[in-house]
């Protein structure tokens, strides 16, 4: 299957400017959808702050680490995006 990809994009120019067009978006989506889950840990930080005494530490600690891998995948998908659109 990738063989058949590689040899539809090396064929022509146009073509694999509309595969890194389609990259970009998914790109994009992925990195909104991500953006949501953040924000959704977020105000569930937020909401454990203000009840402290009612919050397993344990549950908080799940809850910060979800967030950071958000923040995470964020910065990459926006390093990956800035580069695709600088190449294209």
């Amino acid at each position: 299957m990738f063989r058949l990809f590689r040899f539809i994009l090396t064929a022509n120019r146009k073509l694999r400017g509309m595969a890194v067009g389609l990259t970009l978006r998914l790109l994009r989506l992925i990195r909104d959808i991500e953006r949501d889950e953040a924000y959704r840990y977020s105000d569930k930080l937020d909401e454990f702050d203000l009840n402290l005494g009612n919050v397993s530490r344990r549950d908080y600690n799940v809850i910060e680490e979800g967030y950071s891998n958000c923040e995470g995948a964020i910065v990459s998908l926006d390093s990956a995006i800035e580069e695709l659109e600088f190449v294209y």
